[in-house]
């Protein structure tokens, strides 16, 4: 009967995987830590398979699993997290976990993980054994060519991924235990001496060997190759993803070739499904943002409307929610700015490239902003000038870059401190630099201030999606844009367009 251990500190989590695979014929043992697993495994106690959480007080799961993948032992580990993420999935990665399961568990996925597993216990412990009836062909083999057998075995002790040798026909002269398990050949006789051929499928077969063919014709010692996510076969006719690193060398006059295999496929399954659930997790935080900016500023409208519809409402309270509306509507028309201009990687076909007069543009942008009432405790340094600095670009995106930087260094100031606006010509080249002496960035928050969604403010105080805004901006317009910010002592944007030609 195939004994299972469970580890995991909380009681009702051991009893209740117990419960479920119990049911279905398995002897079940429990423990409350990985520290009393290992001491355990390591009194001689064997186990089929582990099945482990990942955050325990102590050695943690992923800990487990490491020291499970030092000692070299087949036992399969399943870990389960109520907390996935990308850095734990990548550790059970590197440290060969068998599964790596989201909590709550699911019964059919539980037991179904369960079943493969043993499945694969059970192969490797059959081709262990019987590898081991094979040791005198490979003592024959190593006899016959002892120093090609010893830089192979520097390179078997080194890695846990399949390791193939094949000669200048291409034919496969040595692979260490892990090529009979990953391709699951039964007999060492199956795979050496065989031609490479056999390791791919029929569709890639020839893309394949024209890349090895080309390290072939290399002088050897001189050629390497690096292949990625490449298909290869195995002798059940099933097909996985592989890693591949082929080097050359020479050994008495001959060459020889030694490729390094890795199987990918399980890491990019597990990757693809972190990367599936923290992607619904981002967009219930992006709604949630975005949904709380609209409600806010509909809230704000609604109310001044209802009360300059009083029949006692008098011309001040009316003039006032005119004012609050405006300003509301346009904070809503700069969100849904932003949000049509996500996505757009070229410039549309809809946006007429002019040449424009940069001094003049940003007198149009303060203009609305002074209309609107925005940034009117903030305080604009900015010298008035009727110099000319040419610009090629759209008036409408400028607006939207500008309009977003001016908006940013007012939340930066908490709207009360000074913004200063400079803009001049240099080497044929306009210049625009907007500074503000609020509170600065770090540079953790410089690295992802491109990102869209990301932003350092209170839920429904920002949506994070300005500086992507102006990320894509200057991307389709090839304008440069250099940004200096220190914590506490403000951001400075320096905006360098491109030269505009005479004509």
């Amino acid at each position: 009967m195939d004994k299972i251990l469970i580890i995991d500190d909380e009681e009702d989590i051991r009893i209740a995987l117990k419960r479920v695979l119990s049911r279905e014929g398995y002897q079940i043992e429990l423990s409350e830590s990985a520290t009393n697993a290992v001491q355990r495994i390591e009194s001689g106690e064997t186990f089929s398979i582990v099945i482990s959480d990942i955050l325990m007080s102590g050695m943690s799961g992923i800990d487990f699993t490491k020291f499970i993948a030092d000692k070299n032992i087949n036992l399969p580990v399943i870990l389960i997290t109520g907390n996935p993420n990308l850095s734990s999935a990548e550790a059970a990665i590197r440290y060969h976990a068998y599964e790596y399961i989201s909590k709550p568990v699911d019964r059919t996925q539980l037991l179904s993980v369960v079943k493969r597993a043993l499945e694969v216990k059970n192969q490797k412990d059959s081709d262990l054994e019987k590898l081991m009836l094979s040791e005198k062909l490979e003592k024959a083999l190593r006899t016959q060519n002892l120093d090609l057998n010893r830089q192979n075995a520097a390179i078997l002790n080194a890695t846990s991924d399949a390791v193939i040798t094949i000669n200048h026909k291409l034919v496969i002269v040595s692979a260490n235990k892990s090529s009979f398990d990953m391709f699951r050949y039964h007999s060492p006789l199956d795979l050496i001496g065989q031609n490479v051929r056999m390791l791919f499928t029929e569709n890639k077969m020839q893309k394949y060997m024209n890349q090895v063919s080309n390290v072939l014709s290399q002088e050897p010692n001189k050629s390497t190759l690096q292949l990625s996510d490449v298909t290869l076969q195995r002798s059940d006719s099933s097909t996985f993803l592989a890693d591949i690193a082929i080097c050359s060398y020479s050994l008495d006059g001959d060459s020889y070739y030694t490729g390094v295999i890795r199987d990918v496929t399980q890491k990019k399954l597990m990757v693809e499904q972190l990367i599936h659930s923290e992607r619904r997790a981002f967009l219930s935080v992006v709604a949630a943002s975005i949904g709380h900016e609209i409600n806010n500023s509909l809230t704000a409208i609604q109310g001044f409307v209802e009360m300059a519809s009083r029949e006692n409402a008098d011309l001040m309270l009316k003039d006032r929610a005119l004012k609050v509306t405006l300003n509301q509507t346009e904070k809503l028309r700069a969100l849904t700015s932003n949000l049509l201009q996500l996505g757009k990687s070229v410039k549309s076909t809809n946006e007429k490239l002019e040449t424009l007069n940069l001094n003049s543009e940003i007198s149009s942008v303060l203009q609305v902003f002074k209309e609107t009432a925005k940034l009117k405790y903030c305080q604009i340094k900015r010298e008035d000038s009727d110099t000319i600095i040419p610009i090629r670009m759209n008036s409408d995106q400028f607006a939207l870059l500008l309009s977003n930087i001016l908006l940013n260094a007012a939340d930066a100031t908490n709207n009360i401190g000074t913004i200063e606006i400079k803009a001049y010509f240099e080497d044929k080249k306009g210049h625009l630099i907007v500074t503000d002496d609020g509170e600065g960035m770090s540079p953790e928050t410089l690295e992802k201030i491109y990102e869209p969604y990301f932003t350092t403010k209170e839920l429904g105080k920002g949506t994070g999606l300005g500086m992507f805004v102006v990320k894509q901006i200057v991307d389709n317009f090839e304008i440069h844009l250099e940004i200096d910010s220190t914590p506490g002592k403000g951001s400075k944007f320096h905006f360098i367009f491109p030269e505009v030609s005479e004509t």
